[in-house]
């Protein structure tokens, strides 16, 4: 999981070091291992670190321009001290997602001429094939080169130097990307919360499976070439995406907040008989609330009050423990992030509503540390 977002105006910005600062900050959620950007005019800035460490005031100065193509970066291969973009002499891309054949690629159609072990150099290695001239007949043949070769799920930003910015989406639409044009700018981006950040009012999804090509003059043309069955991430609405984006005209918390309540419906329907009393509600923080809200008033609906409280306290710069790099980190960084509210939690039946089990590692972890401070049950 990464935040990427393209950006361009027709003119140029004095303050595009701001523009990319607030745009990557709306994404900081989607990575924290490392941000930078690739400019209409071909400039690159990145590094390791939070948004707020790589673009310091005195970077975020000098950055003017008519563009960038950008990106927050959580890591999903072994290269955890590497940034995005990567960038030629003529272009700079960034990407979210996981191509599974990077090696394939390469050996089909030639060296990326990077040194780096991102995924990214695959579609670097088909850039290299297809692309001479930059020309837009060039562009729509090396996405359908990556649409039909790589496997994977994926959305990918680029810009040619002072030409284009472009934007391909993966064929069966795993992972997202909205776009909005107004009289002068741009933008396009993994969420659309950066969009509205921005003051952009309205935005579309780009579909699955389609090239979008934007040059100077904000001409735009959006070409359909290869969708498949629609196959989006359910991740991205139970747990990526902060819950004031949008999917679908439907803010995210509409989306977890039903889930709770399909929740609750299961809960009812496998326990019969539970006996409520001295029984709280308590999400895990942060993106569990609208799930767990969605729980206590489907109990609600059918005659059952009890009170939905906070039993954890998340350590506000902890990070999210399910994007940790490795095992050990995620162990160790659960007992410092989260503390139990003892108050709410001594001599409790808890109701524990968890949006991201995936390993369990944390989960685990967690049900522990409630009862090591008196819950008397927990039901995850």
């Amino acid at each position: 999981m990464c935040g990427i977002i393209g950006y361009i105006e027709k003119r140029e910005r004095k303050d595009l070091g701001e523009i990319i600062y607030v745009s990557l900050e709306m994404l900081q959620h989607r990575g924290q291992d490392a941000a930078g950007v690739y400019t209409f005019e071909g400039d690159v800035i990145k590094g390791q670190g939070s948004v707020e460490q790589v673009f310091r005031r005195d970077v975020i100065r000098k950055i003017t321009g008519k563009g960038f193509v950008g990106q927050t970066r959580y890591p999903t291969t072994r290269t955890k001290d590497e940034a995005q973009p990567l960038s030629n002499q003529i272009c700079g891309m960034v990407h979210n997602g996981h191509i599974v054949n990077v090696d394939e690629i390469v050996n089909k159609f030639g060296p990326s001429g990077l040194k780096s072990g991102i995924d990214l150099i695959a579609f670097f290695s088909i850039f290299n094939k297809k692309i001479k001239k930059g020309t837009l007949e060039e562009l729509k043949e090396f996405s359908s080169a990556c649409l039909n070769k790589l496997k994977g799920g994926y959305s990918l930003l680029g810009m040619l130097k002072e030409k284009y910015l472009f934007a391909l989406r993966d064929a069966y639409g795993i992972r997202p990307l909205f776009y909005s044009l107004e009289d002068d700018r741009f933008a396009i981006t993994s969420e659309t919360i950066a969009l509205e950040k921005l003051g952009f009012e309205e935005f579309q999804e780009l579909e699955r499976g389609s090239l979008l090509v934007i040059d100077k003059e904000l001409n735009l043309k959006i070409f359909n070439i290869l969708k498949k069955e629609h196959k989006f991430c359910s991740f991205e609405i139970v747990y990526f995406s902060r819950a004031t984006s949008r999917y679908k005209n439907k803010q995210i918390f509409e989306y977890r907040e039903e889930l709770g309540k399909k929740l609750c419906d299961i809960f009812l329907e496998t326990h019969k008989n539970f006996d409520f009393k001295d029984t709280v509600i308590g999400p895990v923080p942060e993106t569990s609330r609208a799930a767990a809200e969605g729980f206590f008033k489907g109990l609600k609906e059918k005659g059952i009050e009890i009170p939905l409280v906070d039993v954890l306290e998340k350590h506000r710069y902890g990070g999210r423990n399910f994007i940790k790099p490795s095992e050990e980190i995620r162990r160790r960084e659960v007992f410092y992030t989260l503390t139990p509210l003892e108050n709410n939690v001594r001599g409790k039946k808890i109701i524990l509503i968890d949006d991201s089990i995936v390993r369990g590692t944390t989960s685990r972890k967690i049900v522990r540390l409630l009862k090591e401070k008196g819950a008397k049950e927990v039901h995850l």
